[in-house]
């Protein structure tokens, strides 16, 4: 478990609420659309609480918007928010079927304010809340005894961190359908004050939501023993600028696959062809990571390659499991991440808090492709969501990872990537 170290903060006043603010619209007023979508981030080196807490309010705000009779389903690693344990419990005894799915690890105060919440019966009579095994994912097959864990005690986990929504109008007063929101953040404190997390929201993407809604449908089955667990859940569904990617994955790594769909690595200066602001000024496709961590070989050769073949890369994350004490290299993969490249392509590390130095975690779990993808070149695509570049996330955890191909949302993720790396630099 990563420690957190104290920062001191600059209280903040809150103000009163103006007496204009509490006067009612006008019959003529245009009716707000609140919930649109786009990515949340929050920024944990503000001494602004409501800036450390952008993405909890936006989760507060669906939930509060939720219509009697729909229905939010959520699929998280750890709950331990009680401020979002009344909203949840609010809307349940409004009316609103609330089901949620969480971790063994997940044992707080907010949990069972939850469950007590949720067990009311003048609310709907579908929510409930339900817990994987111990030491165990709810869905992802338990790896037992293994080379790397002979004793049979691998801890893998729901590592989930999505929201769904099938109606809600949010802060605003238009109801939309079908809202996903997937996250990198836990309800937990440390995932406001002292983690670097987004949340992208998608909504109206009929297609999408079903098969999110399918996921957590089997996830929920699996943690209530009505469904066996499987090391392969291969359910990839493409759905418009959308696509969603579900774990565990026991025969491909998806990230490398990823990876290999930018350029052909074989080819030198594979990496052009772009147009002017799309990747480097001379055309080069460039790729972005925000990540806490990085322990897949396979990934990190992969990124290697890309540079090799004249991709620009930069990386702000938190740890390589295989660095030394005193951070130099010694692993595979921080030796592939620090291996000089010829040509025009480059890697460029930026550090967060390795548990060591203090600062700012990069709970993120981003990539930004800026260029060529899937043989066209000028593409601007995100893929973010709960999955880490480790063996754990792969193949023995439940997690989502998210596609999305829009230029607005590329490049919310870009200005955020730029707050990470300014963060790094300055020791944040």
């Amino acid at each position: 478990m990563i420690s957190i170290k104290n920062r001191i903060r600059t209280s903040v006043t809150a103000l009163a609420v103006g007496a204009s603010l509490l006067v009612a619209p006008s019959a003529s007023a245009e009716p707000v659309l609140a919930v649109t979508t786009g990515p949340v981030f929050n920024d944990p080196n503000s001494t602004d609480a409501s800036a450390r807490g952008r993405i909890l309010s936006h989760l507060a705000g669906l939930v509060d918007g939720a219509e009697s009779g729909s229905t939010i389903r959520i699929s998280l690693y750890l709950f331990h928010s009680v401020y979002l344990a009344n909203k949840l419990g609010d809307a349940h005894k409004r009316g609103v079927t609330v089901q949620v799915v969480v971790d063994a690890d997940s044992r707080s105060t907010g949990l069972e304010t939850l469950k007590t919440r949720l067990a009311d019966p003048a609310g709907s009579p579908g929510s409930w809340v339900r817990t994987c095994k111990p030491e165990e994912a709810c869905l992802a097959l338990d790896p037992g005894t293994t080379a790397a864990d002979p004793n049979g005690t691998y801890d893998n986990v729901n590592h989930n961190k999505f929201f769904l929504f099938s109606r809600t109008k949010g802060k605003g007063d238009v109801f939309v359908d079908d809202v996903v929101v997937q996250g990198s953040g836990n309800l937990t404190s440390q995932d406001t004050d002292d983690w670097w997390n987004d949340a992208l929201t998608v909504v109206g993407n009929t297609e999408l939501f079903a098969a999110y809604t399918r996921y957590a449908d089997d996830l929920a089955a699996a943690a209530a023993g009505q469904a066996p667990q499987v090391a392969d859940y291969a359910h990839d569904t493409q759905a418009g600028k959308a696509k969603v990617y579900f774990f565990p994955r026991s025969s491909t790594d998806t990230v490398v696959n990823i990876l290999a769909t930018v350029a052909p690595v074989a080819t030198p200066d594979s990496c052009t062809g772009n147009s002017a602001g799309f990747g480097t000024p001379d055309g080069r496709t460039k790729i972005r990571i925000a990540q806490g961590h990085i322990t897949r070989t396979e990934v990190a050769r992969k990124l290697w390659e890309l540079a090799q073949a004249g991709c620009d890369i930069e990386i702000v994350y938190r740890s390589l499991d295989n660095w030394t004490a005193d951070d130099t290299p010694m692993g595979q993969v921080a030796n592939w991440l620090t291996r000089p490249v010829t040509g025009k392509g480059r890697i460029t590390l930026h550090q967060l808090d390795n548990d060591k130095r203090g600062g700012s975690d990069s709970h993120t779990k981003y990539l930004l492709v800026e260029g060529t993808y899937n043989g066209g070149p000028d593409k601007k695509i995100v893929f973010t969501g709960s999955h880490t570049y480790t063996t754990t996330a792969l193949k023995y955890n439940d997690e989502t990872l998210l596609k999305y191909e829009d230029t607005p949302v590329f490049d919310a993720y870009v200005k955020n990537f730029e707050a990470q790396r300014a963060a790094a630099l300055a020791g944040l």
